[in-house]
């Protein structure tokens, strides 16, 4: 969601991203979304091996941990 409402550019104002978040929001495809869900236990998991910490790194392969 991150690239797609900010690929135009940096949204100006609150207005604007609300705006932009929603229309996001709805047109996202559901499976897509079940797949963000079924993940979220091995994020957890992550978070929990660094006790916290901020070493944890985002993006597309950031689930997938060895």
């Amino acid at each position: 969601m991150k690239r797609y409402t900010i690929k135009k550019g940096a949204l100006k104002s609150r207005a604007e991203a609300v705006q932009t978040w929603e229309h996001c929001w709805k047109e996202l495809p559901q499976d897509k979304i079940q797949a963000w869900i079924k993940r979220i236990p091995i994020h957890i998991q992550k978070i929990i091996e660094l006790e916290g910490g901020n070493e944890y790194p985002e993006g597309r392969n950031a689930g997938k941990f060895r």
